[in-house]
């Protein structure tokens, strides 16, 4: 049986866990299911751990392509072109990507920013497309030949303060929603320590918003450890 790779422990089962015990003490806070302990068994934990992660997994995947507008405003996802756009890259990498650019698409796809900003709209983006695609081959071909391990550890840390920002995220608004649910009184529900809410709720905010701030570092030098890692396999073919 093959063991978990860090990009599997980091991205699917430690949100997940993480995700679980969030919950979990939700479910105490109301008092919910008081027979149902879901961190009491390790067999329990870790299937609900994968389920969760990996249900977290994909919404955070599919909010990146159908709803990217939320986590470009929240900060935690930049496009790529945008990133490259605001580092020094090009002056060191750029001539070496455009080798294999014009090998794959025929013309440069790397600009000085300079050159970039003064292109039309629409061949602004069809160069970020481009360069979306330029980054899977690159991906591709760095993890064929084995040499992914660093950078790919880099998107694993981003990946799991990613999701960990959608875990805690929907965390609260569960805790939120359960208890407003809860102060109606015709529903006669358990009374709920205010003061413990409060805690639980500060604890998510600040978990999400510390995972928006290092997620942020965590992509860029990812993309980083990408350009540089893909730019000497380049100059090696030589």
């Amino acid at each position: 049986m093959q063991k978990f790779s860090l990009y599997d422990l980091l991205s699917v089962l430690f949100p997940g866990v993480i995700f679980l015990y969030m919950l979990d003490e939700i479910r105490k806070l109301f008092c919910l299911l008081p027979l149902c302990d879901l961190t009491k068994q390790w067999d329990v934990i870790l299937i609900l751990s994968v389920i969760f992660g990996a249900v977290i997994y994909v919404v955070s995947f599919w909010l990146v392509h159908h709803w990217q507008w939320l986590y470009k405003f929240i900060g935690i996802y930049k496009h790529i072109t945008q990133i490259y756009n605001q580092s020094d890259w090009h002056k060191h990498l750029g001539e070496g990507l455009n080798r294999r650019a014009n090998e794959w698409y025929g013309s440069d796809i790397f600009l000085p920013v300079e050159a970039f900003n003064q292109l039309p709209k629409s061949e602004q983006e069809v160069i970020s497309k481009k360069q979306d695609e330029f980054y899977d081959r690159m991906y591709y071909e760095l993890d064929y030949l084995g040499k992914l391990e660093v950078p790919k550890a880099f998107q694993s840390f981003y990946l799991f303060f990613r999701n960990l920002f959608l875990a805690s995220l929907v965390s609260a608004l569960v805790l939120v929603v359960t208890y407003l649910i809860n102060l109606i009184p015709a529903l006669n529900l358990a009374y709920v320590d205010g003061e413990r809410f409060g805690y639980l709720l500060a604890l998510f905010v600040v978990t999400a918003a510390m995972s928006v701030v290092i997620a942020r570092w965590y992509r860029q030098r990812m993309l980083h450890k990408m350009y540089w890692f893909f730019y000497t396999h380049i100059n090696a073919q030589k």
